[in-house]
Order: structure tokens, then C-alpha cells, then sequence
């Protein structure tokens, strides 16, 4: 089993056979699950499942979890526009990596799925955006 390491921001992400694994994305994962189970316990099939949803909603609202914007502003909102765009083409490298999970898949502890890797790349273009966007790379009167 290959695996290749590539820089991603803060953490290292890791890739064997197309998958994407994240560690900080991993930990997350491990400690909602561990506050599911210790709030979410003694309830009916019904009650844990809004439970379980308003969990990852404040973990998604604290920006821990990748592929929202919160996330992005939380990992990446100081970061300049020429850095913003250097995130971007580091998640276009690895993104022919990650998989689309269906229906019947389920993701694995800590992976970046491509609808993740797609919502930080619009997210990352949307901050660009909100910063003014990309400079020109001449200006105009220089032709």
C-alpha cells in the first residue's frame, strides 16, 4: 500500500488508493463521536438522530468540520488572497484522489471526500472574493 504525504495547510493529509485522510479532520470525527455517545445515549431512535444532527451542526457552526465556510474562514479567513489561491490549487492537486461517496459508502475516519474538497475550493473563491479578489497579473497599461 503507496501512500503519499501532501502539505495542506496546517496538518498533513494523507492518500493511499484514493482516499484523502485528514488527522485533524480524524480527531474531530473521534471526539463528535464520543460526545454523541456520551449525549446522545439514552434516547429513542427519533430523539438521537436530532440529537446527532444538532451535534454537527455547533461542530460545523465552530468551523470543525471541512467543506463548510465556516471552516474555511476559521482554517484559512487570515490567510492572503495569494495564499487563499495557492490552497486552491493545492485542493485541485489531491482532489482527483478523493472519493464521491453515495448512497451506500460511508466516508473513513478522517477523509476528505470530494463534496468536501468542492465546498472548500467554492468557499476558498468566495473569501477571495470578500478580500477584493485576485489582482490583475498586468496592469492594463502595460500591453
Amino acid at each position: 500500500m503507496a501512500a503519499v504525504v501532501a502539505g495542506f495547510g496546517v496538518s498533513e493529509i494523507r492518500t493511499a488508493h484514493a482516499q484523502i485522510i485528514d488527522p485533524e479532520w480524524q480527531a474531530t470525527q473521534a471526539t463528535m463521536k464520543a460526545d454523541e455517545q456520551k449525549q446522545c445515549r439514552h434516547m429513542t431512535l427519533g430523539r438521537k438522530l436530532h440529537c446527532f444532527e444538532q451535534l454537527q451542526a455547533s461542530y460545523e457552526a465552530r468551523g470543525l468540520v471541512p467543506g463548510t465556510m465556516s471552516y474555511v474562514r476559521r482554517r484559512f479567513g487570515g490567510e492572503s488572497v495569494q495564499g487563499l489561491d495557492q490552497e486552491i490549487r493545492s485542493i485541485n492537486r489531491t482532489y482527483s484522489q478523493a472519493r464521491h461517496i453515495g448512497t451506500y459508502e460511508h466516508p473513513l475516519p478522517g477523509e476528505l471526500t470530494a463534496d468536501m474538497q468542492q465546498g472548500n475550493v467554492s468557499y476558498l473563491s468566495k473569501l477571495i472574493e470578500e478580500k477584493g479578489g485576485m489582482p490583475p497579473l498586468l496592469p492594463f497599461g502595460n500591453r
